[in-house]
């Protein structure tokens, strides 16, 4: 019997980035846990199969950790009967029982090698002239059909047990998870278009109370997009509750409602190499673990306070009382310091507004009768030319009249009266493919790839770019010390137009970086063209580069009995999960791409380990739940094509044919190779993942 490795997930780190981080002394004690718990949690599956085989008094010849194709090992012994052993290739694991071989080529040959009347221990087979020898009493084909399904079954159900006692032992020990509030929203997006906003917290999800970030994830990821996923949200801003559903978005590739986690005030403790943007200038420097305790010596208690107070005094220096946590001579000192306001970084490229994605509930535009579809023409009589600005321009006529002109359906261009709304929270475009907010109306309005206009003394200007052109990639030219040559930047494309994305990350690169676009003309040719941001001198970043540590809170259990009934819970959660998940790659629901191999699932893992112990057992809970449902898949090759297969001798009373059975090995074999090549092709970068 054999394992395989394969899991669902996101990626979490750049394929490219593996061998440096491995090639850290700091970081081999992280990769000697993930290689202890991964080698575990196939130890654990097969050491099912072969308790099960050797209580049913099957021959066991080998045990392997990873698979020893053609003899290659990397260590071996032998102990009585059976030799224990790991494999060169680490893909899995399996038990080498006599007359059962998965593979197809070598099945009819073992089977005959174990169809004769009296055979035992290590001697040849007696010559017979009988052409239906009898299986030898201690191979597999002897067994009875419940024996043999009991020995199929058996690693699928260790894994479950161990599942259970891994994800119960993590609780004991204590699990930092982070919490369920909202520090931004994704302009457009299902959170974005119900009005969700920073600072409010998710207080229920698809009938669970008290959530996790983890189970917003994952109700998100596999709700019903067409019926949507319930939520309950409370806005500590004024006190209220309410009950919404959101219908996630599917453009990412996954479902996505659009926030992202929770942020504290406090600094994470290592600040490497430093901080970006306005908080890289601050006078004195911040350190690792400093804490913002007051803005102008108001208070403030959470990251939405905090916004709050910075964006309403963007372009102005603010002075941030905090409290030094670090362990130096300053260690629990108040100390006051300056940060200054941060100019938004311009290239001088306006490019081509395209139509409003999406109204806001409750917002302004819905107020004045804007509709998704619609296409920004004038302000107050006045051509709307920069999309990108035009947030900028309206946060100073809050609460007046403004007059927006819009071309909808094709028909004469209508003219909308609207109040802007005074705005204390971020909508930033932080997910490719992203429309950027017009917040203080409650628009998201898609910006194309084809450049409307060039402003007159800017960099693009001088490196020659011209309006009609497309930018089709971007790419930064970090400092040397910094760069990564291997990146190819970002593609701009129709299926995905992320300059407002793109320009958001610009703010938040080294001062020294410059821009490469690769711009295409109208006769189709592309160019490279290089150049070096500018200040602009009327817009601002609002969170000036800062950037905070995630907020978690203790999940313990109590008793020994608490923490196996949350350990079941969450096993029996991740079993759910995962046919969940292949249910929706089944029905195109979630992208094939969103698949890892051995490589994401060992970067995944080594994450884990950095967040503690804990963490790493409840990843290899996943992981153990993942192996029982997809080794028991009726794939042929994999435990669950075996017993489809012992089912059907169960039924008829025969096994089924040899040739049908090599036939649908054969094909079950390729099933698993060519999935095996696309998840490395993933994992290594050669397929892209969006």
């Amino acid at each position: 019997m054999g394992v395989c490795l394969m899991t669902g997930g996101t990626v979490l780190l750049a394929a490219e980035s593996a061998l440096p981080w491995i090639l850290q002394p700091a970081n081999w004690g992280v990769i000697l846990q993930v290689a202890g718990g991964l080698g575990f949690v196939i130890f654990v599956h097969e050491l099912g199969h072969f308790l099960v085989a050797k209580a049913c008094g099957v021959k066991c010849e080998k045990f392997y950790l990873g698979f020893d194709i053609g003899g290659l090992k990397i260590a071996s012994f032998k102990w009585g009967e059976t030799e224990y052993g790991i494999g060169a290739l680490p893909l899995g694991g399996y038990v080498k029982m006599l007359g059962q071989d998965d593979n197809p080529a070598a099945a009819v040959r073992e089977a005959q090698r174990a169809r004769q009347a009296e055979f035992s221990g290590d001697l040849p087979p007696e010559p017979t002239s009988d052409p239906h020898p009898a299986w030898d009493p201690r191979s597999y084909p002897a067994q009875s059909v419940p024996k043999r399904m009991a020995i199929i079954s058996a690693g699928v159900i260790m894994n479950v047990i161990f599942a259970v006692l891994m994800a119960a032992l993590a609780f004991a020990l204590g699990v930092e998870e982070m919490t369920c509030e909202i520090s931004s929203v994704r302009p457009g997006g299902a959170a974005w278009r119900a009005g969700l906003r920073t600072g409010d917290e998710i207080t229920g999800i698809a009938g669970r109370t008290n959530p996790i970030f983890s189970d917003l994830r994952n109700g998100v990821t596999l709700g019903d997009v067409e019926k949507g996923v319930a939520f309950t949200i409370y806005r500590p801003a004024d006190g209220s509750t309410e009950s919404v559903v959101l219908h996630p978005d599917t453009d990412l590739g996954v479902p996505t409602v659009g926030v992202t986690s929770p942020f504290s005030i406090t600094l994470p403790d290592t600040i490497s190499p430093k901080l970006p943007g306005a908080a890289a200038e601050a006078e004195p420097p911040f350190v690792g673990g400093d804490a913002i305790r007051t803005v102008n010596g108001k208070p403030v208690a959470s990251y939405a306070e905090l916004i709050t107070a910075l964006a309403r005094t963007p372009s102005e220096p603010v002075t941030l009382g905090v409290q030094r946590q670090a362990d130096n001579a300053d260690a629990g000192r108040a100390l006051e310091i300056v940060l200054p306001p941060q100019p938004r970084r311009t290239l001088g490229i306006v490019m081509k507004a395209g139509p409003v994605k999406a109204v806001q509930a409750g917002s302004p535009a819905v107020a004045a009768g804007f509709r998704a579809g619609d296409r920004l023409v004038a302000l107050n009589g006045e051509p709307i030319t920069d999309v990108l600005g035009l947030d900028a321009l309206l946060r100073h006529k809050v609460g007046e009249s403004v007059k927006i002109s819009v071309n909808r359906d094709g028909a004469e261009p209508a003219t909308l009266s609207v109040v802007p709304r005074e705005v204390t929270w971020i909508e930033e475009p932080r997910w490719p493919a992203s429309p950027v907010a017009i917040s203080s109306l409650g628009l998201a309005v898609a910006v194309e790839t084809t450049i409307a206009a060039i402003d007159a003394g800017s960099p693009a200007e001088a490196a020659g770019v011209k309006a009609g052109e497309k930018v089709i990639r971007a790419r930064f030219i970090e400092p040397r010390e910094t760069a990564n040559p291997e990146d190819a930047g970002l593609e701009l494309s129709e299926r995905s137009p992320s300059w407002p994305y793109w320009m958001a990350v610009l703010q938040q690169v080294a001062p020294e970086t410059r821009v490469q676009l690769v711009v295409e003309g109208a006769d189709g040719l592309a160019r490279d063209v290089e150049l070096d941001p500018a200040a602009e001198v009327d817009r601002f970043v609002v969170d000036r580069g800062l950037v905070f540590q995630p907020v978690y809170r203790l999940v313990k259990a109590g008793s020994v009995g608490a923490a196996l009934a949350s350990g079941s819970r969450k096993a029996i959660e991740d079993l759910s999960l995962v046919y969940r998940f292949l249910g929706k790659l089944t029905s195109s629901q979630i992208s094939p791409r969103l698949l890892g191999g051995p490589i994401e699932i060992a970067k995944q893992a080594g994450r884990s380990a950095e967040e503690g112990f804990g963490r790493l057992l409840l990843f290899l809970t996943m992981l153990s739940a993942n192996l029982a449902v997809v080794n028991f898949l009726p794939i042929p090759v994999l435990d669950g094509g075996h017993m489809v297969f012992l089912l059907y001798e169960l039924v008829r009373g025969k096994p089924p044919s040899e040739n049908v059975v090599a036939a649908l090995s054969y094909l079950g074999l390729a099933l698993i190779l060519t999935l095996m090549m696309f998840v490395f092709g993933l994992d290594l970068g050669f397929i892209p993942r969006r």
